[in-house]
């Protein structure tokens, strides 16, 4: 079993306003801003993935495909022992 490291990704999300607005209502409208930590499993100029758990049969589960041009941070996590 290859062990992935374990990132936080902070990254930019679509959100939908539904409604009618004037323009200078839409000026203040914000993209929604999130943080989703997991294995780093790929990275490339497209796609970003994230698995949330990874088990003793190196396989994954709970996968998020983040668009890498949404990316604006990949941050290490250490990983601490349990008290």
């Amino acid at each position: 079993m290859i062990e992935k490291i374990i990132v936080q990704v902070e990254w930019y999300d679509a959100k939908f306003f539904p409604g009618t607005y004037r323009e200078e209502a839409i000026q203040d409208h914000r993209m929604a801003l999130f943080k989703s930590v997991g294995y780093l499993i790929a990275r490339d100029n497209i796609i970003t993935t994230l698995a949330a758990e990874q088990n003793d049969q190196d396989e994954y589960r709970d996968i998020t495909l983040i668009p890498s041009g949404s990316v604006i941070s990949i941050r290490n996590l250490k990983l601490g022992s349990f008290v």
